[in-house]
């Protein structure tokens, strides 16, 4: 019998023997549980002890001696949804805690191609159809045949999921830049004669600069505060700018 979903619940391996035994027995003295767990008999009325403490093991008294029988195998369910009633309790406080601990300032660097792919699928993963995916272009990296293979994979991406894509990008690289995105119906470009910030996505309460060459770097701010300076930032360059 497999019996390690019983060790994933977290009962001991010396429980799980003494239940069993008893389980097969039926109502029983500790010597039979005894030769049929093969345990030392102060280590089954020790596990015997636990096991009532569970609710697994009830005892009768037969003429001055004790008597156990296993609970029926239906209450390890009851233990079970208690546990997970008792999860329940402390889960809006592990929810609020977690909220609070990304409420704070976060720098994370991520480097190398494979770390920098990871990043643009859990920012796919992570937004939906109702969020925004804003960003400030890059400029010569549209030039480069691996760049833009990547960013138009990525925006095609977005698409699909039906996600605000808007790109901003200096009047200088219109034409690259078009050409990138040349059938993408979903992304909203426009261009300005302002000098802007080169690679950097605007997502919820995160900016992230991106550095492109041989060794791509993504730079990963969580900040509310530097968030909605660079959303207030690039929808007042927006409003200004031409397609």
């Amino acid at each position: 019998m497999d019996t390690e979903i019983l060790t994933e619940l977290g009962f001991t391996q010396r429980e799980i023997k003494v239940y069993l035994a008893l389980i097969e027995l039926g109502t029983t003295t500790v010597g039979p549980i005894t030769a049929k767990s093969k345990l030392q008999s102060a280590k089954v009325y020790e596990t015997l002890e636990k096991l009532k403490d569970k609710g697994l093991v009830s005892h009768i008294i037969v003429s001055k001696t004790k008597h156990f029988q296993a609970a029926d195998p239906k209450e390890i369910l009851n233990i079970i949804d208690e546990r997970k009633k008792r999860f329940n309790e402390l889960l809006l406080e592990l929810e609020l805690k977690q909220k609070y601990a990304q409420s704070k300032q976060i720098a994370i660097v991520h480097e190398g191609y494979k770390s920098f792919k990871a990043l643009f699928n859990k920012i796919i993963s992570e937004l939906g159809e109702k969020d925004s995916y804003w960003a400030f272009a890059f400029k010569n990296e549209y030039q480069t045949t691996a760049a833009s293979l990547f960013l138009r994979k990525f925006h095609s991406q977005l698409g699909e999921k039906k996600i605000d894509d808007r790109l901003l990008g200096h009047i200088s690289v219109r034409k690259d830049i078009k050409k990138s995105f040349k059938g993408n119906k979903n992304i909203k470009i426009r261009f300005t004669k302002n000098e802007t910030p080169l690679g950097v996505i605007i997502i919820k309460n995160k900016v992230i600069n991106l550095v492109w060459s041989e060794r791509p770097t993504a730079i990963e701010i969580t900040s509310e505060q530097i968030y909605e300076q660079y959303k207030n930032f690039f929808l007042e360059l927006w409003e200004n700018a031409k397609k």
